[in-house]
């Protein structure tokens, strides 16, 4: 049963960070693009959040999928040593495994590009995909530890 709980928390985990990550790049994206004068109507803007929610799904949520799966397994064996920071642990993981990733695919995949990532161009940008990985990192420890919020 421990494994179970573990995947489905494993998997609510990704579907979190990618949900709110695939969020906030799009709304990084409007942002940028409404600061230059585009104007979008509320139907395009939600048009938008759903095409980069499924554009975004195959590349990038795969590779989210894989980074909080490093991530939390090296959380695992660092909370044993470092128990002051167990109830942290998979939170910081998260947000730490998707600026790792996005450093990964700035320096690898775009060269140290102008941003192969767009909603993750600038400092807040990389802060709320951070704050997505977190969110997932909170859902995996809430839902694999069992804990219930009262």
């Amino acid at each position: 049963m421990r494994i179970l709980r573990m995947a489905g928390a494993y998997v609510a985990a990704v579907i979190t960070a990618f949900t709110a990550g695939s969020a906030f790049y799009t709304q990084q994206v409007l942002a940028k693009q409404a600061e230059i004068g585009a104007v979008y109507t509320p139907a395009q803007q939600a048009q938008t959040y759903l095409e980069n929610f499924i554009g975004l799904a195959p590349a990038y949520g795969l590779m989210l999928a894989i980074a909080l799966l490093i991530g939390f397994i090296v959380a695992a064996g660092v909370k044993r040593i470092l128990t002051p920071l167990a109830p942290m642990a998979y939170p910081l993981a998260g947000a730490a495994a998707v600026f790792t990733l996005i450093w990964a695919i700035e320096t690898f995949v775009a060269s140290g590009g102008a941003g192969a990532i767009g909603g993750a161009r600038d400092a807040l940008g990389i802060g709320l995909q951070m704050l997505a990985g977190l969110a997932g990192g909170v859902v995996f420890e809430l839902l694999r530890s069992g804990r219930r919020q009262r």
